[in-house]
């Protein structure tokens, strides 16, 4: 089902998923959601591709059924969904969530709290709900978030258990799961009256422990929808659910409802394969998009960003890479909730983009500056554009930033060559930092607006003029920035894009303009196509998510409920097949001849031929003589590897790989 030998080589591998609300079949009785009928089996399709990844354990963040403590149908239920997992091939590590053993002790709360009777059923079922185990040179510890604050004996229990374990393994890489999250959006939001947090003291206590411990990764479930932050220098990760996602945290988006108000939201439902390194342990988000039956063919796992050093691949961020709001007051919260939306954040590692582009008054707001700093942690670098009347105090912020910014792109209102004064603060700044240049020129008629637009980037055709002005005042640029305009092609634009004395790397602007998927993937995988020619250039594609709220609407990489569209997984897909580090070398162009229901492009390194062809309808036709019994053929709307066909029907590009 999975193909991984484009990752490179892990210490080992272990799978965290959440909330699979085994559903009893109920027959014809109306439901409250009808996606409720659909939840056993798309935890059966999730279990088995678990099952086929072979991982060296599992954990299961909680919630494993629909029903709970205070149902008839509560142990039937239990029962029935361990013959799953048992059927399946998958013995997970469980972790108790409220509809295993109670809510949390909250008087607000829709169901009862844990009590002596739901939890000795449940350590009866399952054993103990706080534990530890080890896997080579790495802690994984288990806690009962259900009876935090609780005025149950085995709160304390637990309590005394933890610390001492902890100190028992201080020495070792520590893993923490627990079902509850700690928090959404903060250490202080409320906790009395949330459904979606554990409340103080305990929290804090908890809290403590995490911080002072240097945890490596804390996890926890229960919301069905992912998060990220970091406590101290832990990375905290919520996972989301494989069966449906919370109807609550649709209030995020700018945008019409998901499905059934927001409770099938399938494109969020998956699990995370976790694969442990000396130094890092990655996250891999494998959507299952709730399907319910599997896919006949092969599908590669991408690399995230930390995987893929040599990626060029980077994101322009015309929105703050974590949005944030607040939940309304509604069942089963009884108190407003603020939150992040940290799906774009997320989505950045998961295509496994190496670097973002944004405006540095983000570094200055407290929010972003951290969030960014987290990306960095993931592996991303940031380059920060300044848009500035007084140039002369880049330096000083440059100064000031130098632990965050790896690149500063100086950005030139109305002119393309900077000032002789503007030269002179350039040379400072590059012995601080890497420099890039980019013009911000306005008045450019595009054809169908009544209003004119602004450029931001160089032109193939300023390179020359621009390279000549660096020669004479003596100055060797790090980078440029230069827009490919959207009725080019990229790959037809480099033989324009030759090197230039002075400018050490072209970086390339790329931006979807339309509001056409398959126009917009063709797009992405001929930057990629191209970018792959430019050794240590850069690729900046915009936008994001979609911009449906300006003049210009226009589809991003994300959708308005920050869903991937085609163009993320073109994106994410050609990023490892083109960058991976088992793959990767210097790429040169071919040429390549194919009939008239295609185009196509061809790089070729020392080992291996890639054809990216684009269909000019919906039918594609390979050449007999691309096809043989190594070829490799790729889906990269979905990353599936189909068998070697010389027709398919599909109006997206296709990768082939030799």
């Amino acid at each position: 089902m999975f193909d991984k030998s484009h990752l490179p080589p892990a210490q080992f591998e272990f799978v965290v998923l959440s909330d699979t609300h085994y559903m009893r079949d109920v027959g014809d009785q109306p439901l409250e959601f009808e996606s409720r009928r659909k939840q056993t089996q798309r935890a059966e399709i999730t279990l088995q591709q678990i099952s086929a990844l072979n991982p060296a354990f599992v954990i299961h963040l909680g919630d494993l059924v629909q029903e709970y403590p205070e149902t008839p149908n509560f142990t039937p239920a239990i029962q029935e969904a361990q013959a799953q997992l048992k059927r399946c091939g998958v013995f997970p590590h469980h972790v108790a969530g409220n509809h295993d053993v109670g809510d949390k002790t909250d008087a607000t709360m829709p169901t009862h709290p844990t009590n002596a009777q739901s939890l000795a059923f449940y350590h009866e079922q399952f054993g103990p709900s706080w534990y530890s185990f080890d896997h080579q040179d790495c802690h994984f510890i288990v806690l009962n978030s259900q009876i935090f604050n609780a005025n149950l004996p085995e709160t304390q229990t637990q309590w005394e258990w933890f610390e001492q374990d902890l100190h028992a393994h201080k020495n070792k890489r520590k893993y923490l799961f627990f079902h509850l999250p700690l928090y959404l959006n903060n250490i202080n939001e409320p906790g009395l009256g949330h459904y979606d947090n554990i409340n103080p003291p305990d929290r804090d206590r908890l809290y403590t422990h995490i911080v002072e411990n240097n945890m490596e990764l804390v996890f926890s479930g229960h919301v069905h929808y992912p998060f990220y932050d970091h406590i101290g220098t832990s990375r905290y990760l919520i996972a989301p659910s494989p069966a449906f996602t919370r109807p609550g945290f649709g209030h995020l988006f700018a945008s019409a409802p998901p499905p059934e108000r927001g409770r099938d939201d399938t494109n969020k439902l998956g699990f995370y394969l976790m694969r442990v390194f000396k130094d890092r342990t990655d996250a891999h988000f494998i959507r299952t998009h709730g399907a319910e039956t599997q896919s006949p063919h092969n599908r590669f796992i991408s690399c995230t960003s930390a995987s893929l050093p040599t990626s060029p691949i980077g994101l322009t961020l015309n929105h703050p890479i974590t949005p944030t709001g607040e939940v309304p007051l509604a069942y089963p919260s009884a108190v407003r909730t603020p939150v992040r939306n940290d799906l774009l954040f997320l989505s950045a590692i998961e295509l496994g983009a190496t670097s973002v582009r944004f405006p540095w008054r983000d570094l200055l707001n407290p929010f972003l500056r951290t969030r960014l700093q987290m990306l960095k942690s993931e592996g991303i670098t940031l380059t920060a554009t300044f848009l500035e009347p007084r140039i002369n105090a880049l330096p000083e912020f440059i100064q000031t930033h130098t632990d965050m910014v790896q690149t500063w792109e100086v950005q030139l209102p109305g002119v393309s060559i900077p000032s002789p004064d503007m030269f002179h603060t350039l040379k400072l700044c590059m012995e601080q930092a890497e420099i890039s240049l980019c013009p911000i020129i306005s008045n450019e008629r595009v054809p169908g607006k009544q209003h004119l637009r602004t450029r931001m980037g160089y032109t193939t055709d300023e390179l020359t003029s621009l390279n000549s002005a660096l020669q004479a005042q003596n100055v060797h640029l790090h980078r440029v920035l230069c827009r490919i305009p959207p009725n080019e092609s990229p790959c037809d634009s480099l033989p324009a894009l030759q090197k230039h004395s002075h400018i050490s790397h072209i970086d390339l602007s790329v931006e979807l303009t339309t509001q056409d998927d398959v126009a917009n993937a063709i797009r992405i995988a001929e930057a990629c196509f191209a970018i792959a020619q430019m050794p240590k250039s850069k690729l900046f594609i915009a936008p994001l998510n979609d911009l449906d709220r300006t003049m210009d609407a226009i589809y991003g990489l994300l959708d308005p409920l920050c869903n991937p569209r085609p163009a993320f997984h073109t994106l994410r897909c050609l990023n490892t097949l083109l960058f991976s580090p088992q793959h990767h070398q210097d790429y040169y162009r071919t040429d390549v001849s194919l009939n008239s229901l295609n185009h196509a492009y061809q790089l070729e390194s020392s080992t291996r031929k890639l054809t990216l062809i684009i269909p000019t309808n919906d039918t594609l036709s390979i050449p007999q003589n691309m096809v043989n019994k190594n070829t490799q053929v790729y889906n990269l709307i979905n990353g599936e590897q189909k068998p070697p066909s010389l027709s398919l029907t599909t109006p997206y590009p296709i990768l082939i790989v030799n």
